[in-house]
């Protein structure tokens, strides 16, 4: 080998995993760079992930054809008000739960009862967490708590005030 060129090691980059489990099979669709084949392809991959059901015989119990025609809210709980970050934030989990989870829990048993309990009780945090949010004052915690926080925690006091911890 001549000085100066050097063959990819080992580690060298590669496709990104998600990017071809979003795409199905691995490969580049031609119009997905349009907003519309990239939800499609999102809603797809997440209906793929998390809307699959099966028997105990472990043979699917609905019909891919049956989900397909089914639209996201119908299949899934709602996480929060607002359809368009239900669609980000289900991707997320099925990523999440196809790469990290389902990996070796299906090595276990087929059943995908453990995937819809784990979808329903990320839906109702997500719904709590978003009611919470709407009540607090974001100014008074913007303008007033915050700084007061971070004066603390850059002088060592790490005690943080009660009044910071209250939802109004």
């Amino acid at each position: 080998m001549a000085q100066g060129v050097r063959r990819p090691g080992r580690h060298s980059r590669q496709q990104s995993r998600v990017a071809s489990l979003l795409n199905g099979n691995g490969k580049q669709q031609q119009d997905s760079s349009s907003p519309k084949a990239t939800d499609e392809a999102t809603v797809s991959y997440i209906k793929r992930t998390l809307c699959k059901k099966h028997s105990a015989s472990g043979v699917p119990a609905d019909s891919s054809d049956e989900i397909d025609h089914k639209s996201l809210e119908e299949l899934l709980p709602p996480l929060t008000s607002s359809n368009e970050i239900d669609v980000q934030l289900y991707a997320l989990i099925a990523v999440i739960l196809n790469l990290f989870v389902q990996t070796w829990y299906n090595r276990i048993t087929p059943d995908q009862e453990f995937v819809a309990d784990v979808v329903r009780i990320i839906a109702h945090c997500t719904r709590g967490l978003e009611q919470r949010l709407r009540e607090i004052d974001l100014e008074c915690l913007v303008l007033e708590e915050l700084p007061i926080i971070i004066t603390q925690h850059i002088d060592g006091q790490f005690a943080v005030p009660c009044s910071a911890l209250t939802i109004r």
